[in-house]
């Protein structure tokens, strides 16, 4: 028989699950995304998921480095270690390295093979030659002749040629703009489907018009099914403007087709729209994430805290009376 002191725990249980999915709800149409194989951080306050062999985007961009391993090793690139220069125990000035813009990768001392992010002293977009921008701690892109804080503010579209595309020098395929969601999971259209590591990338389209060739290609699975999964590929091409006052134009150019599944011949609109993979145009914050992680709302976490927590102190006084009774 179930007490009432049970009944009532019940209750509060299912109260504080309907709060924290109504927060969901109301700040998302997605459930919050969680890595499927690599790190987590916390960054200011947030989890931060960072997938294997890769360094972190979007608002923690170059903080972390997720070294793969079994398990994987977590790196905040600021401390020393071998994180910013991405889980090698040699770095030279030029190569690819994580960190946050404005810092370079800096040996602590000669020979150790252990790093840490540094405050530049010098701007990489005064340097105008391959040699100054390198001896800055600053990446010169060949291909566009440029010097820049790190590729990840580029996205696959500065490739121009099919071999530079598939080659992806600057792994902007799996941390440039648009790979947020790489290696993560969503519920969209009443299914989860999972972006694994591994099926993001940049992708050659011959067909595509000159300048928009090279892609950003994400697989898209579903995780959890009977018989053969929803499975489609969604691809991205973007254009940003310049940054003006802190803001910055967003063009984005998607398409998307069916790998296997979907007996309603149509992928749904919701999915493609929390994936970034509708055509369209915004304005961001300069360095803002182009695609937004949905979580849980504050409200209802602390609500859903307090009820349970309610819920126990009751429980305690009840205890003790019936303690307090039987003297």
């Amino acid at each position: 028989m179930m007490h009432k002191v049970d009944v009532v725990g019940l209750w509060v249980v299912l109260l504080s699950i309907f709060l924290i999915g109504f927060g969901c709800a109301a700040t998302s149409s997605t459930a919050a995304s969680f890595i499927i194989d690599g790190c987590t951080f916390v960054f200011e306050g947030s989890s931060i998921g960072v997938s294997s062999g890769e360094c972190s985007s979007g608002i923690a961009s170059g903080y972390f480095f997720c070294e793969t391993g079994s398990p994987a090793i977590s790196w905040a690139t600021t401390d020393i270690g071998r994180g910013c220069s991405m889980g090698l125990d040699t770095y030279s000035l030029g190569d690819d390295f994580c960190c946050p813009s404005g810092m370079f990768c800096n040996e602590t001392s000669a020979g150790s093979g252990l790093f840490r992010c540094d405050p530049r002293l010098a701007v990489c977009s005064d340097q105008s030659n391959e040699v100054d921008c390198n001896n800055t701690g600053c990446i010169w892109l060949d291909l566009s002749g440029e010097c820049t804080d790190n590729a990840r503010k580029k996205d696959c579209g500065y490739y121009t040629t099919q071999a530079t595309c598939l080659a992806d020098r600057w792994d902007i395929g799996t941390s440039g703009i648009g790979t947020e969601l790489c290696g993560s999971m969503i519920d969209c259209g009443g299914k989860t489907f999972g972006v694994p590591d591994g099926e993001c990338g940049c992708q050659w389209n011959a067909t595509a018009p000159l300048g928009k060739k090279c892609q950003l290609s994400m697989n898209v699975t579903e995780m959890f099914y009977s018989g053969t999964p929803d499975k489609f590929e969604c691809s991205n091409v973007y254009e940003l403007g310049n940054c003006t006052d802190g803001i910055q134009n967003v063009t984005w150019y998607s398409s998307s087709n069916i790998i296997s599944g979907f007996g309603s011949g149509v992928i749904p609109p919701e999915c493609l729209g929390v994936l970034g993979c509708s055509s369209g145009e915004s304005t961001r914050f300069c360095g803002e994430p182009i695609i937004k992680l949905p979580g849980i709302s504050l409200f209802s976490l602390f609500a859903s805290l307090f009820i349970i927590g309610f819920y126990y102190l009751l429980l305690d006084k009840i205890k003790y009376k019936r303690g307090f009774n039987l003297l």
